[in-house]
């Protein structure tokens, strides 16, 4: 078995250019090895498993916050809620959807969510993408 799955590694090339890009932005959705070497440096690797679990328990109840925020058109609760789901998503190096929560965070702040419908999807797509990932790695 492949350690991020073989769908990863087979999947073919998409053709938007938009989709291109991210496809090729890194193959895994989470920079394990980076993460880990974050962990062992600051004296705590043994926590890896128990921050991926948090993450993989709490992503649904970040983005529902997210989505919730977006369906009412409040820009102050989708910058509150991109902020809360950019940490942990920043903290497991989960980099792709922190950048695109960032980019929420910041529509929020900003007031402008006309463009959030299309970053929310693309949130979800990597909020799964990434929690896939995490379920089917092997347990240490």
């Amino acid at each position: 078995a492949h350690r991020y799955g073989v769908a990863m590694l087979t999947k073919p090339p998409l053709h938007s250019d938009l989709q291109s890009a991210r496809a090729a932005h890194a193959a895994p959705h989470v920079d394990l090895a980076r993460f880990r070497t974050d962990l062992r440096e600051a004296g705590v690797e043994e926590i890896i498993g128990t921050l991926l679990q948090t993450f993989v328990e709490d992503a649904p109840a970040h983005f529902a916050a997210l989505e919730q925020a977006v369906k009412e058109g409040n820009a102050k609760a989708v910058e509150s809620a991109a902020h809360a789901f950019k940490s942990g998503a920043g903290t497991i190096r989960a980099s792709l959807l922190a950048e695109d929560l960032g980019q929420a965070e910041d529509s929020g702040r900003a007031g402008n969510l006309e463009s959030m419908t299309g970053l929310l999807e693309r949130i979800r797509h990597e909020y799964l993408a990434v929690v896939s990932e995490l379920v089917a790695m092997p347990q240490k």
